[in-house]
């Protein structure tokens, strides 16, 4: 060590020691060490500062720096704190800043420092002691940092020691549970435990853990209030570095919102959202039960459709709100003359099924047939409208017309539409050989077989629109039939009979070509194409070979498979995930997208999502409808707009008809909307000059 101002500097009667570091031990000490003048001057240094300062060795630090507070503290204002805290108290303990070497790096150091006294009592030097905590300083910012995300994280998080003791819980430990942190160190998890489960699952809990192996599993806990509430918990053994257990670390998800989630969404799987009554697939359900419940040589069950008469021309004379009013209306009134032999259920957008059951003879049933066509029939006043509202009704009776609930059904309708043939506002009993229905099923399948052979089918597209901007991100192509003879029949009259008709798939592929011949046309004029949406039926999508005769279809039409969707509805999905799955794996592969149609009326399909390949989730009209007055389907949409983009998928609303329904989905952050608000369904022609630029 050099000490420059030693032979200008007498320190033989002022100073109890040599300021001069000499040994080789110190010279090369792991810490920096240093003596100084009360003003700053530097008198000696080790080679470990003069390297943490960025120099090779302690003579050239010295040469260089001529005061510390000048030259080396990264905030002069560290210096002048440390020179008060010396002259009050004499020395420093652990006095951490940020100091700058000669190359600008700035680094932490923890410094120790202590004034060394001359004979009258006066500072004569200060001898300082100097470790670099950089490295140190930075893990400590990652732990506060990981600290802090731990503590604000929305799952709970609780480490336990390897007796199960409880060493840390953070706050949504504290909120989800009611116990405060205070209350729960030092406890064992028993303390949540509700008796929900047995010691099987504890069991496997434990073997797990203890093959170091993570446990993940569904419990239900108890709060401190004794509310029961389910989590979904991960435990985690950690271990270390040795293999030696050292603790647990406890995640667990609160799934009290998912669980409101699937049973709202199992409601509206089973319950009309207009009326609350139960849907066509819980009548069915409820049927088969009644029809299981009694003695075939005792009792009879009857199935009554309830069918409006005239209901197309008040809603489209006065409005969906006025019509769906009416419905609400006739809802209540049929509930209000049934008594607990009937079930009643709105299966199908004008139509009311009943359930009677426990019924002794066919006679009997034309009390609850009069009671209904009465009280429907009195006038109803309807947003200042006066209304005559008739029903027609069709009967069929278990185990006479049939022992299946699903032919029950056709045979009341069956009757129901004989009804409406006579004039309607009447009833009429199933009766064999009536076949009114079924001639005029098969009248019009025989005319869709002419029309597909004579090019009397077209398309039309209904753009997708960007929430935000306006511009068409997408579009449907939706078929129309233009008869020479009837004119263009309404899609509600045919289509109907096509997706019962053996004609599907046949139509299904001539509706793909033509789309995928557009697309190429429209690709040969320049413009900026969008995908196409293409509905595929459940029986195309399980045909063999459906993956590889779509990709045929697509390279013969010579256009990129990215401009083509395939739509699916979630009901087609659910019935096989596993080929399903397979299937759409296969459409990925060749580059097209996949959307699911009415999302949300499936109750299964949130489990099954994240293992589909999909692009984008088309959330049901039945949620959208009523968005702006419904704070359940609000909650529901914002929901899955937030659950989709959490897997990476596009959401697009359907059915959406107001400014007021489009404000609230551009909130929700849904990715587009479809809809008559910005576009019915139009033309090739018409939807060219839309492609480039915004719907107004």
């Amino acid at each position: 060590m050099i000490d420059r101002g030693a032979k200008n500097t007498d320190f033989s009667h002022d100073h109890p020691q040599e300021p001069i570091i000499s040994s080789e031990v110190l010279m090369d000490a792991p810490i920096g060490i240093f003596t100084s003048l009360p003003e700053g001057r530097l008198l000696s240094a080790n080679h470990t500062l003069a390297q943490m300062l960025g120099y090779e060795a302690s003579c050239e630090l010295i040469e260089v720096i001529t005061n510390l507070a000048q030259n080396i503290y990264a905030h002069p204002e560290d210096r002048k704190q440390m020179k008060n805290l010396l002259e009050t108290r004499g020395e420093i303990h652990d006095y951490r800043c940020q100091w700058v070497d000669r190359n600008g790096r700035i680094f932490w150091v923890s410094i120790h420092i202590k004034a060394m006294k001359a004979k009258k009592g006066k500072t004569a030097f200060y001898q300082g002691f100097v470790t670099d905590i950089t490295g140190r300083k930075e893990a400590e910012e990652e732990m506060e940092l990981l600290m802090a995300a731990v503590e604000k994280a929305s799952d709970w998080i609780i480490i336990t020691d390897t007796n199960g003791m409880i060493r840390y819980a953070n706050k949504a430990a504290e909120k989800l549970s009611g116990y405060a942190k205070e209350e729960l160190i030092g406890k064992t998890p028993r303390i949540f435990k509700s008796g929900k489960h047995d010691r099987q699952y504890y069991k496997e809990m434990w073997d797990t853990l203890l093959d170091g192996n993570t446990f993940q599993g569904i419990l239900t806990n108890r709060r401190k209030d004794g509310k029961l509430f389910e989590i979904y918990h991960t435990i985690t053994p950690v271990r270390t570095d040795a293999g030696q257990l050292s603790f647990f670390v406890v995640t667990s998800k609160d799934l009290t919102e998912q669980r409101i989630l699937e049973k709202r969404i199992n409601h509206l799987a089973h319950y009309d959202p207009l009326s609350g009554l139960p849907n066509r697939r819980l009548f069915l359900e409820l049927l088969s039960q009644s029809m299981g419940l009694v003695e075939k040589d005792k009792n009879l069950v009857a199935v009554m459709i309830l069918d409006l008469d005239r209901f197309n021309l008040i809603n489209d004379t006065l409005g969906p709100s006025c019509g769906d009013a009416v419905l609400r209306e006739t809802a209540n009134r049929i509930n209000s003359v049934s008594d607990e032999k009937s079930i009643v259920a709105k299966i199908g957008s004008d139509e009311f099924g009943i359930i009677l059951s426990e019924i002794s003879q066919t006679e009997e049933v034309l009390r609850y047939v009069r009671k209904y066509l009465k009280i429907v029939s009195q006038p109803m006043l309807i947003e200042d409208n006066e209304l005559l509202v008739t029903v027609s009704i069709g009967i069929s009776v278990y185990p006479n017309d049939s022992e299946n609930a699903e032919e029950l059904m056709q045979y009341a309708n069956l009757a129901m539409s004989d009804v409406r043939s006579q004039g309607a506002n009447n009833y009429q009993f199933y009766a064999e050989g009536m076949n009114i229905r079924v001639s005029e099923f098969v009248h019009m399948e025989k005319k869709l077989y002419d029309a597909l052979s004579n090019n009397e089918f077209f398309l039309v597209y209904q753009p997708y629109v960007d929430t935000q901007t306006h511009h068409v991100r997408g579009m449907e192509a939706l078929i129309r039939w233009q008869s020479p003879e009837s004119g263009e029949i309404l899609p509600g009259k045919f289509i109907p009979v096509l997706e019962e008709s053996r004609l599907l798939a046949e139509v299904g592929e001539w509706i793909v070509k033509t789309v995928c011949r557009q697309i190429a046309s429209w690709q040969g004029k320049g413009l900026n194409v969008v995908p196409v949406a293409v509905n595929f039926s459940s029986i195309q999508f399980k045909q063999k070979g459906f993956s590889a005769h779509l990709s045929d279809i697509i390279q013969k039409a010579g256009i990129d498979p990215r401009l083509l969707t395939c739509e699916i509805t979630e009901s087609t999905f659910m019935e096989d995930v596993t080929n399903t799955r397979e299937t759409l794996e296969a459409i990925r592969d060749l580059g097209a997208a996949v959307s699911i149609d009415d999302f949300g009326t499936g109750y299964s399909s949130l489990s099954y999502l994240k293992r589909l390949p999909v692009n984008n989730l088309k959330i049901d009209i039945s949620f959208i409808r009523n968005i702006a007055q419904d704070t359940d389907d609000a909650t529901i949409v914002s929901t899955i707009i937030s659950m989709a983009h959490h897997l990476g998928l596009k959401t697009i609303a359907e059915g959406v008809e107001t400014g007021e329904q489009l404000k609230i989905l551009r909130l929700l952050g849904c990715d587009m909307i479809q809809g008559f608000y910005f576009s019915k369904p139009v033309r090739a022609a018409v939807i060219e000059d839309r492609l480039s630029k915004p719907i107004a």
